[in-house]
């Protein structure tokens, strides 16, 4: 059973998920939105806002999982996300999404967790900085030596 915080950021996270795949396939982008390739070009992190009243800070491992803070524009407590990759198309990464509010002690309890949805389909595109190519996304990613 679920706890109020839990009911408060699935019930949240599910419309924000639906807000991001209608985001990601219209292709808007705000002032301030941004992607980076970490220095290794092994993750991105990605901070855009979503929708008219979230901004979301992720972390994308390439081709794997996301985790990361979902923001309200109107000031109230932030929600955590973990997407677990389940399968990806050319052009999408299809994933299995838990959320969760804000721990309210010390020691956090895995049960604080809800599955927000399955088979949630993401552009792709959506977790890379503008122009980069879905199937190359590497190869937009040169680490020095």
């Amino acid at each position: 059973m679920m706890n109020g915080s839990a009911r408060w950021a699935a019930s949240h996270l599910r419309v924000a998920v639906a807000s991001l795949a209608l985001l990601a396939v219209a292709g808007a982008a705000h002032a301030g939105d941004g992607a980076q390739f970490d220095t290794l070009c092994d993750r991105t992190y990605v901070n855009k806002k979503v929708g008219d009243n979230e901004q979301w800070a992720i972390t994308w491992d390439i081709y794997g999982n996301a985790t990361g803070n979902v923001f309200k524009l109107d000031g109230s407590a932030p929600s955590f996300i973990e997407c677990v990759n389940m399968d990806e198309t050319d052009t999408e990464t299809v994933f299995d999404c838990y959320g969760a509010g804000p721990c309210a002690g010390p020691t956090c309890p895995s049960s604080e967790w809800t599955l927000i949805g399955t088979g949630i389909r993401i552009p792709t595109a959506f977790f890379l900085p503008p122009g980069v190519d879905v199937l190359e996304a590497f190869d937009a990613c040169e680490v020095e030596d």
